[in-house]
């Protein structure tokens, strides 16, 4: 990490460039933190297919398209892959947030290092 009077010292050309390498950390930063919190379309959407899902079974036994009120299994079936789905897509979205979480944590840790590296090369 770099002091102000540091950055002043540098060229033009070289402050922009540090300033671009500032900006992509706190956007990489930023979309860590949104993925972590579980803020992606993913998570907004997931609500509506599992609802879409539930009423097109719904559908399928009321109006006994595939006679699925004479032989209920097939409908059970249809329900349990549903069920499976769900659960797999949940695990992979936990999963997904949890690899965030790390990565984030890595991030501050070496963003705190550097840190205090450059208070320690300022005071000695």
């Amino acid at each position: 990490m770099l002091t102000k009077t540091q950055i002043a010292k540098l060229s033009v050309e070289d402050q922009e460039l540090l300033a671009k390498l500032e900006l992509s950390k706190t956007r990489q930063r930023e979309q860590l933190l949104k993925e972590a919190r579980g803020l992606d379309w993913r998570s907004r959407y997931f609500p509506l297919y599992v609802f879409a899902v539930v009423i097109i079974l719904a559908v399928l036994y009321y109006f006994d398209t595939s006679y699925f009120q004479r032989n209920p299994v097939t409908l059970y079936f249809l329900a349990a892959m549903f069920v499976v789905a769900v659960d797999r897509f949940h695990i992979q979205r936990l999963n997904r947030r949890l690899d965030a979480l790390l990565e984030l944590l890595d991030f501050d840790h070496k963003s705190q290092n550097d840190s205090n590296s450059s208070k320690d090369e300022e005071a000695g």
